[in-house]
């Protein structure tokens, strides 16, 4: 089944303000980009629009944090959290404001709206945030399981969310627990972990062979239990993101691994050092920029 994770988003969030008055939503002129045009004719009062001023919106959200209220701040990656970041690190994460950080249109998956849009370092500034927890769901059905958890959760987070509608691969038996990984598929071979829905698209090409694949949407906290106990079973390690290789996952399990001094060979893929590109289909830029080989 094909669903949009940034529709799913809006849902999840209406439907949670139902029964939680807390909720707000701070958003940046991309109402319907977001598809929050419901929550904001649904409640008016609970919606608040600050154009296209992402560090005015930080601002906003963090003050209303402080009177109790839970704040979704949305826009896309690539103007929050890259334009507002000092924002966000001085009103939000610095005093521990319970605002989450939504960033849609992330990675290479924007497509056609080039590198200006392609956020590739939104993971990098946010898994360095200090009290920042971060978050990028495999597909819709984790979407939803994490806008949950993270409404109900009272400290900062980033939730990241991609572009178009991808098909959708998380179990609906699993739960999302902030700090924990699933292991989708269990092998003895090698160990692939990732995130997003680049990680579905190599569940695909994996689901026949002897390997172990992990899903770190925590990508902050990191699961480094499930992580070490799979990588010194398998002794070979592959991590692939939609994202710069700098400051990305692969160096935080990369950096796992050398401190707990575990033996096996690593690969990273992803993007070095590079901006993206147009290109009306995103699965040409993953093959361009390394992101997909054989497997």
């Amino acid at each position: 089944m094909v669903r949009s994770m940034r529709q799913t988003f809006g849902e999840a969030v209406y439907k949670i303000a139902k029964n939680n008055p807390r909720i707000y939503v701070v958003n940046a002129d991309l109402k319907s980009s977001l598809f929050l045009n419901k929550f904001a004719r649904r409640y008016p009062k609970r919606f608040i629009e600050c154009g296209v001023a992402e560090q005015n919106a930080a601002g906003v959200a963090a003050g209303l944090a402080k009177t109790g209220k839970t704040v979704f701040l949305t826009s896309f990656a690539c103007f929050s959290p890259a334009i507002n970041w000092a924002a966000i690190k001085q009103s939000i994460a610095y005093n521990k404001a319970d605002v989450k950080i939504v960033g849609s249109h992330a990675g290479l998956m924007s497509g056609e709206l080039g590198a200006t849009h392609q956020m590739l370092e939104d993971v990098a500034l946010m898994r360095t945030m200090p009290n920042m927890e971060v978050v990028a769901p495999i597909d819709a059905i984790e979407t939803e399981k994490a806008v949950r958890v993270l409404a109900n959760s009272r400290k900062p987070a980033y939730l990241r969310l991609v572009r178009p509608a991808t098909l959708t691969w998380f179990p609906r038996k699993l739960s999302v627990v902030i700090g924990k990984s699933e292991v989708l598929k269990r092998g003895k071979k090698m160990t692939i972990l990732g995130y997003g829905p680049i990680l579905g698209m190599v569940w695909d090409k994996v689901k026949d062979k002897d390997i172990e694949l992990i899903n770190c949407s925590s990508i902050k906290p990191l699961d480094e239990e499930t992580i070490l106990k799979s990588v010194k079973k398998t002794k070979n390690c592959l991590v692939i993101e939609d994202h710069q290789k700098n400051g990305g996952v692969g160096e935080a399990i990369a950096s796992l691994i050398l401190r707990k001094g575990v033996k096996c060979k690593f690969k990273h893929w992803g993007v070095e050092d590079k901006f993206g590109e147009s290109s009306r289909d995103y699965n040409e830029l993953w093959k361009k920029y390394i992101l997909v080989k054989s497997l």
